[in-house]
């Protein structure tokens, strides 16, 4: 009576919690939909006319082969370089890029004009599902990105390839992914758009730097900027996730995760664990059911309210210094549950902790009203500059002051929306000017641009600038050539410093494991030899009879199967091959035996992933298994090999005796380190000792003299960069060289000529 009692009283708590909870959700549905606030998908439509969809066919067809090109190489504190005069334009300096930006670009010219057309066809929208809320793909937002990327990069190489008719059509196109596109109300979608904007703005200065532009055009573009408003979707976002949560709370009540079986009192005998991890989960499930969830989606519908309410608010402030102030704007609010949440995971949950982190994770700090505010700043910037050349066009000279390009070029005096001040504007004595807004942090650093800095760590998300709260928005003057020949050597002696830095590291790194294979070799060899006592089979076969294949032979045992024998069957000295009497249409037939059969090089017991780096299992005249090896890839000197074979259907592993071997090559190629690109080839090799002298010869495919090399090492470590220049001080174009080297070894006298794999 008691037990009953106690689970009606339960079944009571949770039928009014339930009632409760769900009676406090159907009033604030109503009450936020009396306020004009979407709490439902359908509410939202993303479909496109038929000619929009046409147009983003067109627009979507790129994906994402482009990194980020750079487009403002800055040039000390105010200063930028003239990318088109480089050759060929920079690329990421602690990155190496897969694809350069040129090659690219070129590779897609076809698909790069018909996406250039369809942008300046007319608005761009796409056709998505919004019943899908949260979960809906967005698969058109890597093309636009890498569209962007490469209409910016098109700018500047039509410009250098003297067809300004081109690189201003690709400038529009570039313009009009920022102020054509409608994106759906999601924060990625607005993110990407910015990212586009600050494509525009940078291609637009670099082609402002070319000069001879008419003022028609000059004004066509000036009326594209001015037609933007990055504010004014935002708040919708808030309304979209708003919807999309709540529509995930439903969901998850009504398929969410199965609860767990009721454990069985044969179960709670046997298994008092398990019973009573079911008996728990199936508790918080129900507590889940029986109000959390509609308390859960009734605190999202007022959470999301208010971040939508604090977005409307945030876009009526006419600058940044005023919006900064508000809730939500520069910090996120958290989200605090007013129920006493269970230990029960729900996809509700899991997804705001995803949205918090996400950012954190991909290293991206800025709000989203922080990345419009940025965009609204070099907006301005732009529009100003375009009424500057204007001015220029008309006058023969710069103004000034901002002040003078009213009423001809612009309404009013351009105002930084950072602060509510004029922007910045300073003409110089070489006829050109600066022009700048405060930054986010609304404090004036005099036009500072961020600036490489050479104690800065390498990786993506701190690519070598100074903290973004200590620099402008800047608009720069041109470097001169003075100016930009002293960043690129300086560039190159950072390059250079820092390379040479991770090449000791891993030296040291490899030295160290020099010594520990050492270590391991002397123990192998050292060893009393193992054997195989226990023959397994397969498919009740012993495994010898199956891989001597039915052979009529004198029956050998395991180990001397998987003993090594060393036979001769090149005229390389590097080509290693052993011998093993094991079928090899045994060892290949893969749908009957699942068989491997590897060459182990210095493996201890528990290691079977140290192989010769470049092998293979061949099959000789008589039907046997070769091994075969070639060891240049691997370090010279003394080593332990074992044949290993390896039955994928059981997991086995069996080892042979190991057999000492001694690698008299005298220095080790690394392909992870050589490579060879457009802007340059690194040759890279590693000797058998500390001290060397080397030679290399380059040689083109036809086998004419490229360049010649001659160097020393006192750290084991040939590490030679090569710039395409030739000896004849010709730049080589073709897709391929021959390398080939000679070296010697003082300490032991020993040398070798060899050709690079």
């Amino acid at each position: 009576m008691v037990g009953l009692a106690a689970v009606g009283i339960t079944v009571a708590v949770v039928l009014l919690r339930l009632c409760g909870a769900q009676t406090a959700l159907q009033e604030t549905r109503r009450s936020l939909s009396q306020q004009g606030f979407k709490t439902d998908l359908a509410q939202f439509d993303f479909s496109a006319t038929p000619e929009m969809r046409k147009r983003a066919a067109a627009l979507t067809t790129l994906g994402n082969w482009i990194r980020k090109p750079i487009l403002m190489s800055p040039a000390g504190p105010d200063a930028a370089i003239i990318l088109w005069k480089e050759d060929p334009m920079p690329e990421e300096p602690y990155q190496q890029s897969l694809t350069p930006v040129e090659e690219a670009v070129k590779i897609h010219r076809k698909d790069l004009e018909a996406a250039c057309a369809a942008a300046l066809a007319g608005p761009m929208r796409f056709d998505l599902d919004a019943s899908k809320g949260s979960a809906m793909p967005l698969p058109h937002l890597a093309s636009l990105q890498t569209l962007g990327r490469s209409l910016a990069a098109g700018v500047i190489i039509d410009i250098r390839e003297q067809d300004k008719d081109g690189a201003w059509t690709n400038l529009m196109a570039c313009t009009r992914l920022a102020t054509g596109w409608s994106p759906e109300p999601v924060d990625f979608s607005h993110q990407t758009r910015f990212e586009c904007a600050e494509c525009a703005c940078n291609a637009a200065w670099q082609a402002l730097q070319a000069g001879g532009w008419t003022d028609d055009r000059l004004a066509a573009l000036q009326r594209e900027w001015e037609s933007v408003d990055f504010f004014h979707d935002l708040p919708e976002t808030a309304a979209f996730f708003r919807a999309s949560m709540a529509e995930v709370c439903q969901r998850d009540r009504s398929q969410g995760r199965p609860s767990p079986p009721i454990p069985t009192p044969e179960m709670l005998f046997r298994q008092p664990g398990r019973g009573w991890g079911n008996l728990v989960a199936r508790w918080r499930r129900i507590c889940f059911l029986g109000g959390e969830s509609s308390a859960e989606e009734n605190d999202f519908l007022l959470y999301y309210r208010d971040r939508e309410v604090e977005l409307q608010h945030a876009i009526r402030c006419s600058t940044w210094k005023q919006m900064r102030q508000l809730p939500g704007v520069t910090n996120t609010v958290p989200f605090k549950p007013s129920y006493r949440a269970s230990a029960y995971r729900s996809a509700a949950q899991q997804m705001i902790r995803f949205r918090i982190m996400a950012p954190k994770v991909l290293g991206d700090s800025k709000s989203l009203l922080e990345r419009a505010a940025e965009a609204e700043a070099r907006r301005r910037l732009v529009i100003a500059a375009l009424a500057l050349d204007r001015f220029r066009l008309s006058h023969g000279a710069y103004p000034k002051s901002l002040a003078e390009l009213a009423p001809d070029f612009l309404k009013s005096v351009p105002i930084d929306f950072m602060d509510g001040q004029p922007l910045r504007y300073r003409p110089t004595a070489d006829g050109h000017f600066v022009l700048y807004s405060v930054g986010l942090d609304c404090v004036d650093h005099g036009g500072l641009m961020p600036q490489h800095k050479e104690d800065s760590p390498a990786y993506p998300g701190s690519p070598g600038f100074v903290a973004r709260e200590q620099v402008d928005i800047v608009w720069p003057r041109p470097a001169s050539d003075g100016e930009a020949n002293a960043e690129r050597t300086a560039e190159q002696r950072f390059r250079e410093k820092r390379r040479a830095d991770a090449r000791a590291k891993e030296a040291r790194r490899e030295q160290e494991a020099e010594t520990a294979r050492q270590a391991r070799v002397k123990e192998l060899l050292s060893a009393k030899p193992s054997r195989n006592a226990k023959e397994p089979k397969l498919d009740g076969v012993p495994l010898t009879e199956v891989l001597s294949n039915g052979k009529p032979s004198s029956r050998l045992t395991l180990d001397e199967m998987l003993t090594l024998k060393r036979i001769v069957t090149t005229n390389d000295p590097d080509i290693v091959t052993f011998e093993l009497p094991i079928s090899y249409d045994v060892i290949t037939n893969e749908h009957k035996f699942h068989l491997a059969l590897r060459l182990l090089l210095d493996a201890p017991a528990n290691d079977a992933a140290t192989y010769g780096s470049f092998q293979d299992c061949e099959q000789a005249d008589n039907g046997d298994c070769l091994l075969v090896w070639n060891t240049r890839y691997d370090p010279p000197g003394q080593h332990a090999l074992q044949a290993r074979l390896y039955y994928g259907r059981d997991s086995l592993e069996i080892r042979g005796p190991v057999e000492p071997f001694f690698s008299s090559n005298l220095f080790q190629f690394e392909p992870f380190y050589g490579s060879f690109g457009p802007n340059g080839a690194t040759l890279y090799a590693k000797l058998a000792e500390r001290n060397g002298i080397y030679t290399i010869e380059l040689t083109s495919p036809s086998g004419a003299h490229l360049k010649t090399f001659h160097g020393t090492t006192s750290n084991g470590i040939i590490d030679v960069d090569w710039n395409l220049i030739d000896d004849q001080g010709r730049r080589f174009t073709n897709d391929s060289f021959n390398t080939s080297y000679n070296i010697t070894l003082p300490d032991s006298g020993r040398s070798e000529n060899q050709i690079a794999p």
